[in-house]
């Protein structure tokens, strides 16, 4: 096959773009038998703060096994990888394709180490697919589902 060397001229959107909004949203969580265990509302705000760091804001009414948690994080961004560790979490991500993210979050709040699939369905509604894990088992599973209301 030939080397991709082609000029496609420049991507529609950058690298973490898709998330700057405010979204509402539902975090379903399951055990590991699959079987439903409890829901919450989720409120997220996202927004850049100069061209490679974001501010990531979000607040679960109910975060499974912990109660009411807000988290805030200033994100780095390095082509189509991001970064950002303090008190609460340390997180990695990667955009794989255009609307398609993967995330590692080690979580000081609940405790875990969390591997996010984020994935927009369209602009204005994401998937977040979440596997939990604790003392290196894993424990939960959990969908949370978001609309862009601004």
């Amino acid at each position: 096959m030939e080397p991709v060397t082609k000029d496609y001229g420049l991507s529609l959107l950058p690298p973490f773009q898709c998330f700057m909004g405010q979204w509402e949203g539902l975090c379903k969580t399951f055990g590991l038998d699959g079987n439903f265990l409890e829901a919450s509302a989720v409120h997220a705000n996202i927004y850049w703060i100069t061209p490679k760091i974001w501010h990531f804001h979000e607040h679960f009414e109910n975060l499974y096994g912990y109660g009411e948690a807000v988290f805030h994080s200033d994100i780095k961004v390095t082509g189509k990888t991001c970064y950002a560790e303090d008190a609460q979490l340390k997180l990695h991500g990667t955009e794989l394709i255009p609307y398609n993210y993967i995330f590692k979050v080690e979580s000081t709040v609940s405790q875990s180490v969390i591997f996010n699939n984020h994935y927009f369905i369209d602009p204005n509604n994401r998937r977040i697919i979440t596997h939990k894990l604790r003392d290196g088992e894993s424990y939960i599973f959990q969908i949370q589902d978001f609309v862009r209301v601004a």
